[in-house]
């Protein structure tokens, strides 16, 4: 029998379930009044205007603009704003890095085109030329111990290569010349080498004298030794003096075993115009064109013919480019001999790159 007060039945729990059914899919009369307020409450948006577009990129972009302007403001001004003399003595200090940036920096100061407040080019400035010549002097002749040996080694080569900037060679040839005694090292010799070159070469260029005298015996005795990139240095140094004596020594020389050190001997004389180096350049000529397979990609396979490999084929693209700068010298009988040389290295079985220049060279010859 059935409790008239009983609501758990089957069909008193439909009717609660309905009437939850259609309180969750009923919307609440709250809602439409609560919206209203809360857009009231937010805020209107509105697009970012010009100006302010403009200061979000602008802004950033300058100050990144004035950072980098300083910079290549100071790195370009800062071997002015240092004077010579301040250089130099920095480069007799004992701190490795202060002396590498002030030889940077004298070095670039050189080599600016800058001058004395007379107008003298700071190259041929003859107080700079007796103040890096005195030091270099003094460091040349100081005994390091053992632990200072490297850092002196390469105090004394910047110091070397610092006076081959320097155009005032009755003052800096005499101490490149006692740089070029056998008694110093390998590295010192080379770079006195190559600064004595660079400075008579610059020297002849602007038809300055130069005065063999200090350093031609140093030469000799180099060109007479066994050290082969002292000897090769040696020849483009000995090239800068023309005088008799020294062009029968590079005449001598186009014969020499080593074809690097010929080939600087033959350059040598015919910049001063003694077309006897032309018989090197022909003998190069003739053996790339007598031997094709000689300039094969392929060929070299070892360390020592692929280092064989690109000296032949370095030598044959200086000397193209050597007659191809003295063609115009050459007598109509001259002119033709080497054309009938550099033709066979035009043919289509020549690398691309030999092939165009012995091409460039007909041209000129022509």
């Amino acid at each position: 029998m059935t409790d008239p007060t009983d609501h758990t039945g089957p069909d008193n729990a439909r009717s609660a379930a309905d009437d939850a059914n259609r309180s969750s899919t009923e919307p609440t009369t709250a809602a439409p009044d609560l919206l209203p307020n809360l857009q009231d409450d937010l805020p209107p948006v509105e697009p970012p205007s010009a100006r302010f577009i403009a200061q979000l990129f602008l802004v950033p972009a300058l100050i990144v603009g004035v950072t980098v302007g300083l910079v290549f403001l100071f790195s370009a001004s800062g071997p002015k704003a240092r004077d010579w003399q301040t250089l130099v003595v920095n480069l007799g200090r004992d701190n490795t890095h202060r002396r590498g940036r002030a030889f940077h920096d004298l070095a670039q100061l050189l080599n600016s085109g800058q001058t004395t407040e007379t107008g003298t080019p700071l190259q041929q400035h003859p107080p700079l030329a007796s103040a890096l010549a005195e030091l270099t002097t003094r460091t040349l002749k100081q005994a390091p111990s053992p632990e200072e040996q490297a850092d002196h080694l390469q105090q004394c080569v910047l110091l070397v290569r610092l006076l081959g900037l320097v155009d005032v060679p009755e003052t800096t040839l005499p101490v490149l010349a006692t740089a070029l005694a056998p008694v110093r090292d390998v590295a010192i010799r080379q770079a006195g080498l190559q600064a004595t070159a660079a400075a008579g070469k610059r020297a002849l260029d602007r038809d300055a004298s130069i005065d063999p005298a200090s350093i031609l015996a140093h030469l000799t005795t180099i060109l007479s030794g066994t050290e082969q990139d002292l000897r090769r240095d040696a020849t483009v140094a000995m090239g800068i003096f023309a005088s008799d004596s020294t062009r029968e020594q590079l005449a001598q020389l186009l014969t020499d075993g080593d074809p690097i050190v010929r080939y600087n001997a033959a350059i040598s004389l015919v910049r001063q115009g003694d077309m006897a180096g032309l018989s090197v350049f022909r003998g190069t000529i003739q053996a790339a064109a007598s031997n094709k397979t000689a300039f094969n990609l392929s060929e070299p396979k070892t360390q020592a013919e692929i280092e064989e490999f690109e000296q032949r084929w370095l030598l044959l693209q200086l000397t193209l480019k050597a007659v191809g700068n003295v063609a115009g010298d050459l007598s109509s009988d001259d002119r033709s001999a080497m054309a009938d040389l550099v033709t066979p290295l035009t043919g289509d079985e020549i690398p691309a790159r030999i092939r165009i220049d012995a091409k460039r060279v007909l041209l000129k010859l022509q």
